[in-house]
Formats: structure tokens, C-alpha cells, sequence
């Protein structure tokens, strides 16, 4: 499971003298998958976040989240009738890991920082 600590899992090499056993890199994997789970639930609350606003039209939120929310509506489709999602959330996946969406938040926050 992720949220053990690979420490935990050590065994003994040396009769318990000067164990040295380095869980470094399985801790490594382990953090590698909990990021890439991360970044999925991401794009998936994204992807609900832009479908809630489709709901509120013609109202409109603050400027940064309409930016974001365009910035995922030129790659991505109102969700109008049942379709397959996955493929949705791997292009707003893809968005979050080149930091677009970061990006596009950030231009608002440098301007005004009480956003």
C-alpha cells in the first residue's frame, strides 16, 4: 500500500549488526504513484468544477477561474450526454503536469495578490 512507510518493510542482512538496507528507492516509487493518483483526482475535480459552472450559466465566477475554465474548455467538452470521461480527464491531467493550469491561475495572483 502507498501510505505505509517503505521503513517499515526493511529486513535484517547482517544479523542485525550495521543494517544499512535502503528502502530509498521503493519510497521513491511509492511517492512517484501518490503524485500521478494526485494529479488524476485533480483532473477529475477539475473536470466537475467545469461542468458545475456549465450548470450556472450566464452567471460567471472571478476572472482567474474563468480563465482556468477556458483554458480547459478549448481541449475538453461540455459534458452534454453519457461518453466515456477517461479520456477528458487524461487531457486535463496532461494540462496539470505542463503546469498550464498553474500557469494561468498564477498571472491573476502576480497582478493582484488578494485573490
Amino acid at each position: 500500500t502507498l501510505c505505509f512507510p517503505s521503513s517499515a518493510d526493511t529486513q535484517t542482512t547482517s544479523a542485525g549488526k550495521e543494517d544499512h538496507v535502503s528502502m530509498g528507492g521503493w519510497s521513491a516509487r511509492k511517492a512517484l504513484k501518490i503524485v500521478e493518483n494526485l494529479e488524476n483526482v485533480l483532473a477529475i475535480e477539475l473536470a466537475c468544477a467545469c461542468q458545475a459552472l456549465e450548470f450556472r450559466r450566464p452567471y460567471h465566477t472571478t476572472a482567474p477561474l474563468e480563465a482556468v475554465y477556458n483554458l480547459v474548455r478549448r481541449e475538453v467538452e461540455p459534458l452534454v450526454t453519457d461518453r466515456y470521461l477517461a479520456d477528458d480527464f487524461k487531457i486535463i491531467q496532461g494540462m496539470i503536469r505542463r503546469n498550464e493550469i498553474w500557469k494561468t491561475a498564477m498571472t491573476f495572483l502576480e497582478e493582484d495578490p488578494l485573490w
